[in-house]
């Protein structure tokens, strides 16, 4: 119960832009980049940890504006 009334008072619409931006820069841009250097591996993880951002995300926006609390 307190997890949820912590996200509520901390997720705010410009965390939320905050980390859908970092989200899709790590899952989208920065691994071509990292690909063109030739480093696959690296780019493989960004990829993960980019797709662990959005998901983060899009839970604790379901979960603080979503909540009846």
């Amino acid at each position: 119960m307190q997890i949820i009334m912590f996200l509520k008072q901390y997720f705010t619409s410009y965390l939320f832009v905050t980390l859908l931006t970092v989200g899709i820069y790590e899952s989208m841009i920065e691994p071509k980049f990292l690909m063109k250097k030739g480093l696959d591996r690296d780019s493989k993880i960004c990829r993960i940890i980019g797709i662990v951002y959005l998901v983060i995300d899009i839970s604790a926006y379901i979960f603080s504006r979503f909540n009846p609390l």
